[in-house]
Order: C-alpha cells, then sequence, then structure tokens
C-alpha cells in the first residue's frame, strides 16, 4: 500500500466496572480483541490495556482503548483515559451501578471528559422492566457528572442487539467533539513500547499538539534521548504524516524497547521541560473518603505516568471532599506536562482515588504558602487570561526569556506569544531585545544595574573614559547574545554612551586631579624638551607619579604615544618624528634605521621601537633592513 495522509480521527476509550463486557463490546463493534495477552484470555479478563479501531457511519475513524475494569489495575485505566475524546461507558444490565462504576465515573469527571455513549450491556439476559430501572438508576448515577446527556443504549455483543444504534449514538456524540487542534506542538505519551522483527522499537500512544513526519526528530522526555521517526501507523494504515488526535505507533530509530515505557512523552528536542514541581488547581471528590492533608503523600497518574508526590497546600492545611484548592506538586522523579493538562491524584493505602485537577503551571519556583501574590497568579492562570500569564512568566525571569522558552513554560503556541508579547511592548508593559523578552520592571532593573555599576566604576577608576563592553554585561548579569541589542536600546534612550569597546555614564568625562594636571604638564615640557630622545619611562613615572590609570588616561587621551614599556614619546614629538619619515619616504622610497636615526638626530634606541611602533599601527612596511610606506 502506498503510505497515505492519514483523516482526522478520534479516540475513545471504555470504562465501567469489571465483567460488565467492555471487552467483548469493543470485539462485537469492531472484530478486533482487545484482550491481546495470553492472561486475560486464560483469566477471561482484562489486566492491560488493549486497542481497537473502527470506521462509524459517518466515515469517521475512531481509535478504541479498552480498560480493565478490576479496580487492583485502575493505573492501567487511568493510562488509557488520558487523551480521549469520548467514552464508550459500560453497565451490565443483569448487574446495575458497582463500585468501579462511580468510580470510573468520578475519574472521567475530573479529566473533563464530557462526551460519551453509555451501553447497557448483557441487555438480552434480562427482561424489559428489569432494562427499564437499571436504565433509569443508572441515568440517577450519572445525573450530578459531566455525562448526564449522554444517550443509554441497551446492547447484546452475543446477539449484536443495539450495536447498529451505538455506533450512530458514538457518531452523533463525536459529531459535537472538536478535533484535536494542530497547534505545532506534537507530543505523544507512551502507553506500549514493543520490538518489531524488521523494524526495531515501536511506541504507540494517542497522538496531540501537532502532526508527526517520517524522517522527524524527537526527543524521549523526560530522559532526553534522542530519536527519529522511521515510520509511522495511524488506524493501522502507513502514513507519511500523522495528524493530531489518533491512536499512532511511532516506529523509532535511536533507543531499544527496554529503553521507553509507559509514562515516557516522546515529542521535538527542546519542546517540553522535565520537572518536578506542578501548581495546580486541586478537586477533591466529594466521595473521598477522608480530606487531603498538606503534605499528604499520594500519587500522582499524568499522561501515561504513575509518580509518587508530595502535596503542598497553599491556603489551607486540610481539604476537604468535594472542595478545591490551590496547591503545588512535588515530584519524586522528573514528570512532563503541559499547561492545561489534567491529573489524577489517589491515596496508596488505603488505595483511593482522591483528587484530580488542572495544571496550571509547569516550572514554577517554590511557593511560600499563605502569599496573596501567588494566589492572584494562579487565579488568573485559572482564568485563562494568556496576557496576565504571559506577564506573570515575564516577571520571573529578571535577565529575559526567549519565544521558544515562553511557548514551553506557559504551554501557548509561540505565534500567540508573538502576538501578545507586541500588544504588551505597545503597552508599555514588556521589552523585546531580539527573540528574548524582558517585563518592563525586568527592563527598568537592569537600567539600574548598569547605572549603579557604572557609577561605581567611574569612581573608582575616574580616569578612564569608561568601562570595557564585557565587565558591565558580567556585573549586569546578561546573555551574551542580549548584550549588544540592550546597550543599543540603552545608547537610543540616553541611558548609557559608547566609546568604542567601552561605556559610560553621559557627561562622564575623565578627569585628572589638581596635582595630576600640574604633573602631566610637567612631563609633557619634559617630554618636548628632548623630542626624540626621552627619558625612560621607569624614570618618568617615579618623577611624576605616573600610576598605571594616569598612563593609560594620557595614552587614551592622546597626549603620549608609549612605544614600549620603556618609551613614550609626547604627541607633538611623535608627530613631528613621522612627518620627518614620511616626507623623506615620499621622496626616496625607502629608509633604514641609521637613515632614521640622522632624520631625527636621536639614537637607534629611541628609533628602533619607533620604527616597530609604525609598522603596527600600519604606517610603514619593513622590507628586508629597509621602510617603505604601506599603499
Amino acid at each position: 500500500m502506498n503510505p497515505l495522509q492519514a483523516p482526522a480521527a478520534f479516540v475513545i476509550g471504555t470504562a465501567g466496572h469489571i465483567d460488565h463486557g467492555k471487552s467483548s463490546l469493543v470485539k462485537a463493534l469492531t472484530g478486533i480483541d482487545p484482550d491481546r495477552l495470553e492472561e486475560e484470555k486464560r483469566r477471561g479478563m482484562t489486566i492491560d490495556l488493549g486497542f481497537a479501531y473502527i470506521d462509524l457511519p459517518s466515515g469517521r475513524h475512531l481509535g478504541i482503548i479498552d480498560v480493565p475494569g478490576h479496580q487492583r489495575f485502575l493505573k492501567n485505566m487511568l493510562a488509557g483515559v488520558h487523551g480521549i475524546d469520548a467514552v464508550l461507558f459500560v453497565v451490565a444490565a443483569d448487574e446495575g451501578p458497582m463500585p468501579q462504576t462511580h468510580e470510573h465515573l468520578a475519574i472521567l469527571d475530573l479529566l473533563g471528559v464530557t462526551h460519551g455513549v453509555i451501553a447497557l450491556t448483557k441487555a438480552d439476559l434480562v427482561d424489559s422492566d428489569w432494562l427499564r430501572l437499571v436504565s433509569d438508576e443508572v441515568h440517577r448515577v450519572v445525573s450530578k457528572t459531566a455525562l448526564r446527556a449522554a444517550p443509554i443504549i441497551p446492547v447484546s455483543a452475543l446477539s449484536g442487539t443495539g450495536l447498529d444504534q451505538l455506533k450512530d449514538a458514538l457518531d452523533q456524540q463525536l459529531a459535537g467533539a472538536s478535533p484535536r487542534p494542530d497547534t505545532g506542538r506534537p507530543r505523544l505519551a507512551v502507553d506500549r513500547s514493543f520490538a518489531m522483527s524488521g523494524f526495531g522499537t515501536v511506541v504507540t500512544g494517542t497522538l496531540v499538539g501537532g502532526s508527526l513526519r517520517v524522517g522527524d526528530d524527537l526527543a524521549l522526555y523526560p530522559t532526553g534521548r534522542s530519536l527519529r521517526v522511521r515510520g509511522l501507523q495511524q488506524h493501522n494504515r502507513t502514513v507519511d504524516l500523522a495528524r493530531p488526535g489518533s491512536r499512532t505507533a511511532v516506529n523509532v530509530v535511536g533507543a531499544d524497547r527496554k529503553d521507553i515505557a509507559r509514562g515516557h512523552v516522546i515529542a521535538p528536542p527542546r519542546q517540553l521541560s522535565p520537572t518536578r514541581r506542578l501548581d495546580v488547581r486541586l478537586s477533591v471528590l466529594a466521595s473521598s473518603a477522608h480530606p487531603i492533608l498538606h503534605r499528604a503523600a499520594l500519587l500522582l497518574y499524568l499522561g501515561t505516568a504513575e509518580v509518587p508526590v508530595e502535596l503542598s497546600l497553599l491556603e489551607d492545611d486540610i481539604v476537604g471532599p468535594g472542595s478545591g484548592a490551590w496547591a503545588q506538586i512535588f515530584s519524586d522523579t522528573p514528570v512532563v506536562a503541559v499547561v492545561g493538562d489534567r491529573f489524577i491524584l489517589r491515596r496508596p493505602a488505603p488505595i483511593e482515588t482522591v483528587a484530580g485537577g488542572v495544571i496550571l503551571d509547569t516550572n514554577p519556583r517554590r511557593h511560600r504558602r499563605h502569599d496573596p501574590r501567588v494566589i492572584a497568579d494562579l487565579e488568573g492562570r485559572e482564568r485563562g487570561d494568556p496576557a496576565a500569564t504571559l506577564m506573570v512568566e515575564l516577571g520571573r525571569h529578571r535577565t529575559g526569556v526567549t519565544i521558544a522558552e515562553l511557548a514551553r513554560r506557559t504551554g501557548m503556541d509561540a505565534g500567540l506569544i508573538d502576538r501578545l508579547g507586541g500588544e504588551l511592548i505597545a503597552a508599555g508593559s514588556a521589552v523585546r531585545l531580539d527573540g528574548t523578552m524582558l517585563s518592563r520592571d525586568a527592563w527598568e532593573q537592569l537600567e539600574e544595574r548598569a547605572r549603579i555599576a557604572l557609577e561605581g566604576f567611574h569612581r573608582v577608576h575616574p580616569l578612564r573614559a569608561g568601562m570595557p563592553r564585557e565587565e558591565l554585561r558580567s556585573r549586569v548579569g546578561l546573555a551574551a547574545s542580549l548584550f549588544p541589542p540592550a546597550v543599543a536600546r540603552m545608547a537610543l534612550d540616553g541611558l548609557i554612551i559608547e566609546r568604542g569597546s567601552e561605556l559610560a555614564l553621559p557627561g562622564h568625562q575623565a578627569n585628572p586631579s589638581p596635582d595630576q594636571q600640574v604633573a602631566i604638564a610637567a612631563l609633557i615640557s619634559e617630554l618636548e624638551a628632548a623630542p626624540f630622545a626621552p627619558p625612560p619611562l621607569p624614570d618618568l613615572a617615579g618623577r611624576y607619579q605616573l600610576t598605571p590609570a594616569l598612563l593609560q588616561y594620557l595614552t587614551a587621551t592622546g597626549r603620549i604615544i608609549r612605544l614600549n614599556d620603556d618609551t613614550i614619546f609626547a604627541a607633538k614629538a611623535y608627530q613631528e618624528a613621522v612627518d620627518r619619515l614620511t616626507r623623506h619616504l615620499q621622496r626616496e622610497g625607502k629608509v633604514t634605521v641609521a637613515q632614521a636615526r640622522d632624520l631625527l638626530g636621536s639614537s637607534r634606541r629611541y628609533v628602533l621601537p619607533l620604527l616597530e611602533w609604525l609598522d603596527a599601527q600600519k604606517v610603514t612596511r619593513r622590507v628586508g633592513d629597509d621602510r617603505i610606506l604601506r599603499v
């Protein structure tokens, strides 16, 4: 078969109590037995996730994840329902709602699953009165959940009764479900990894956020291992392009099957940031047997991962059943999340699903409890105000943050961040330096650090024209790539002035003290008295107290020319020497050391360093024993 581009599709998951016929119903609908393990077939009980697919009457492609109903395997159920668009909720007509019926409903509510169909299985085993009674009971149970409007369809996997109506009901439910958007940020939470002969490692999961293409470079999170896409399948079809919203099998190069496990995530390199800290809005189940205490040890179910965590309640010491709270989760090991992801929390002993919620921040600082600013930040994030979220994130980075990093930290699309950033800049709330943004406060703090650093430098080094650029960059703590545009902006705003390789505050001028000015005048007078045979520099330095800073000032301002560690010329004498040598060279074409000595009435001790200096300044060029003018 030629590779195809996969059409948009949906994924549903089963849910319901053990032995209520979920797997049998999936097999009756699709012709595919989702129980793939030998132990499952032997025991007649689903243990792990099973997968099937079907084309609905409308032509919609539908991937089905069959989950175990036994309470002991609930972590596998949670790995299967994390990314579904709708649920096929199963209740056996001969038993009615049971314990896992209620727990699965609560989990679906916490995960935000609002579309679904309720199948009353084994309808052929009961009479019409009993079926009506069970249907009423199911309706009562779901009436306070997100599935309150879900149609209830009696079916029999054995006789096929109701299967067509069930397919139609699924079609209608998915007609109201929005297809998964392609935001250009693909990720796949791995629920299965295996080796296939002739292909190598294959991972499966529900693709969200964006498309994958054969040949794409990926990373395995949270380990960071590099992968490459060798092949793709969706809906049991080989494709070159896998679109979000479908069950996807990815043949990867770069890792062995044993290196990839359920709970890992594959996505483009540098797209995600593994973290051990999450800010969340917590919702405690009304049915929970116990309240949740501050610093409770729980199990986090996020994507397909199960991780031990500690819960920090940010406002209260206790949250009762049916209540909500702001919280921070601390994970034992790095996890991978995106803002807006939903999660489940379970108590490890006694085992119980107690809460869930939505992730508001994937890279927060460790918060102090009872901090009104933290709560205000989280409230803004929950309201979904992207501009407010962007400003809060900008406020965390005193030296700026890139657009790509903002996308990772906020879960927003880079295009949206770019647009919102433009609005914030226009409003004066943010500043942009190339591809990096800073809040206005961060920029003003950066300006203040630069001002204080320059003031201190001018005070300590009054004879210097300015501070070296690299020294100022280090003082303000700015990345090398951001420093040039930051300096350019400060200079444009009149906050600093550029003097070649040095930076200064406006109005700063190197200013020798009165005693130093007297010494400088005497030094220049002595140098000009013997223009081409000056005293040795060490002698002059001792006589006129020429500190290194004062010598640098005289050199920088052009009062003297320092030929080497032993020889300096007054500027007037140096220029006279250059003029004499230049006129000779223009007339004769070349000059020797001896000729230069005679022209200046000096000695080899002074003439040789002068000629070497002129070579270095590219005024002359040495050819054998002669010097010639550079063209």
